[in-house]
């Protein structure tokens, strides 16, 4: 179970790159811009993912990753070399309060 403590220290979390990063809740100000992001993502699409929707899962990312790591959070390119769905699905739960990985 997490609790409040755990939520202040945030969450390790292993990007493609091999690099360990401390993925904190977002900060009310930072969730604002993110929500506005995550609000305009398609999850239902019978077409699938688009490019359009890869790029809206990169700036939610970059949102999440801007205190933790700011010259990542900055660097688009760079973003997309160390995000894969799993740190996706990771970052975002990190960032909104959760536990990313409850069964562990």
């Amino acid at each position: 179970m997490t609790t409040n403590a755990d939520l202040f220290k945030g969450t390790e979390i292993t990007f493609s790159d091999g690099k360990t990063r401390i993925v904190k809740p977002l900060t009310i100000k930072h969730l604002r811009e993110f929500m506005k992001v995550a609000n305009e993502m398609k999850t239902d699409s019978d077409a699938g993912m688009t490019d359009e929707d890869i790029d809206k899962m990169i700036m939610a990312a970059s949102i999440a990753l801007r205190k933790c790591d700011p010259e990542l959070a900055a660097d688009r390119d760079a973003l997309e070399d160390v995000l894969d769905l799993r740190t996706f699905g990771e970052v975002m739960a990190a960032a909104m309060g959760s536990d990313p990985n409850p069964n562990l």
